[in-house]
């Protein structure tokens, strides 16, 4: 009877009605759309202040800075001179 209750206090610029399990109408309509709402995942504070960010229409500064490039390239150094020692180690001092 909620559904009733709904129909008759609620003003719409549509009609509304209740759909009999052989209306046409259902057919037409996904079973996703007619699933309860699921519930959105909570908002992280990052992602808050990206989306707050967003719509005031300034741009966040990354977290990504140098301090990442120069441990990347240091690590990218390492697997270098790593491969050298292996390739130099298999060929011998000839």
């Amino acid at each position: 009877m909620p559904a009733l209750e709904a129909r008759n206090h609620v003003r719409c610029p549509f009609t509304i009605r209740i759909l009999d399990k052989d209306d046409i109408l259902l057919g037409s309509i996904s079973a996703k759309d007619l699933e309860p709402p699921r519930q959105r995942p909570q908002t992280s504070a990052r992602t808050a202040q990206r989306l707050i960010a967003q719509a005031i229409g300034s741009k966040l500064p990354s977290n990504f800075g140098s301090r990442e490039l120069r441990s990347q390239e240091e690590a990218r150094r390492t697997r270098i001179v790593t491969r050298q020692k292996l390739r130099d180690d298999a060929w011998g001092d000839d």
